[in-house]
């Protein structure tokens, strides 16, 4: 029978080791990198985490030790009580990292994006629809570049930020919606050459100068379509998915676990991935220009064959690392913003 002698004594254990515990998980996030366990944002400044960790931790010891000096002093839980007390505040602890850590990630996913929607119309291609974008005073003809999102919630509302980019340095873009259709197979075969039609049909666009870029899944996609689509004169994959992705706490890197642990048993995007096969498809994208992006902090991706393939094809293939960039935070990055619009306005 559990006996916790004094109810004071019990519940300033039960702080005490909440505190600390929650103090310690904080040095984790910031020494791993781990967004699932921060309860700050320390993807730019670790020093934060470790400050909050440190006085998490100390705060809470000087003030149990200071509060409770006497009953500490005098018999007090024995063994199993105090496990007990320790195993709930630590429990505790990390059931409120998950549930907080998930709000920076809300944050963001739910902050304004850059331009709003004008100079932008929705479109049909084909069985789905997309946004199309097109400078204000368009100057016929243009280069155009269709853009392709990953299958996430926020990947979209990146993809129209790099729109709006994409357009004030005179690129039509337009954005596919990220449905059913577009991440079924093998109907998402069909979304790309339907959507490149649609632009080389549109009276502001140079249907010779079309190009593509995908995201995640996304990415596989283009590589996928522009291996049998000709008329796609320049194509950009940005942290394309391409081998299995891990499973273990690099998830934690860049998402809170309830989403960590989506993504881990997303058949549905584990089963696309190898139906479009992408890696064995690259190669036939030769010659024309081919631009692979991902983030330096990006632990959802397998980067060694992207890696070995930039490598291996010099003369057709940009390979470029975004330093500080992770993989979901990727395409608005302001320096993924820069290359991928230099780039395009160079091979197109």
């Amino acid at each position: 029978m559990l006996y916790f002698v004094y109810k004071e004594l019990a519940l300033g254990y039960l702080l005490f080791s909440f505190l600390s515990a929650l103090g310690v998980l904080q040095w984790v996030a910031a020494r791993y990198r781990l967004a699932g366990l921060a309860l700050l944002d320390y993807s730019e400044r670790r020093t934060w985490g470790y400050a909050l960790g440190t006085l998490l931790i100390a705060g809470s010891a000087v003030w149990f030790f200071s509060s409770q000096w006497e009953r500490i002093l005098t018999p007090g839980p024995a063994g199993s009580e105090l496990s007990l007390l320790f195993g709930i505040g630590a429990a505790c602890a990390l059931a409120v990292t998950f549930t907080v850590a998930t709000f920076p990630q809300r944050l963001h996913r739910d902050a304004p994006q850059q331009g709003g929607d004008n100079g932008s119309q929705t479109v049909a291609i084909g069985r789905t629809t997309g946004r199309l974008y097109l400078p204000s005073d368009p100057t016929a003809p243009m280069p155009a570049i269709c853009l392709v999102p990953g299958l996430g919630a926020g990947d979209r509302e990146s993809m129209e930020t790099l729109a709006h980019h994409l357009v004030q340095n005179r690129l039509v873009a337009l954005v596919i919606n990220p449905d059913e259709e577009l991440y079924s197979y093998p109907e998402t075969l069909a979304v790309l050459p339907a959507a490149t039609s649609l632009l080389s049909k549109r009276p502001e666009v140079d249907p010779e100068r079309l190009g593509a870029l995908g995201y995640d899944l996304g990415g596989d996609l283009v590589i996928r379509a522009a291996s049998a689509h000709k008329q796609l004169k320049a194509v950009a994959a940005l942290a394309p998915i391409l081998v299995d992705t891990p499973v273990d706490l690099d998830l934690m890197s860049e998402m809170p676990y309830a989403q960590a642990l989506r993504w881990a048993r997303d058949r549905k995007r584990a089963n696309l991935r190898m139906e479009l096969n992408a890696l064995e498809y690259r190669a036939s994208i030769a010659p024309r220009p081919f631009l692979l992006l991902y983030g330096a902090e990006d632990r959802l991706v397998n980067k060694a064959p992207i890696a070995e393939w930039g490598a291996q094809h010099e003369n057709w293939v940009t390979h470029e690392v975004i330093q500080g960039a992770g993989h979901l935070n990727l395409v608005d990055h302001p320096m993924t913003l820069q290359i991928v619009t230099r780039w395009f306005k160079e091979h197109l």
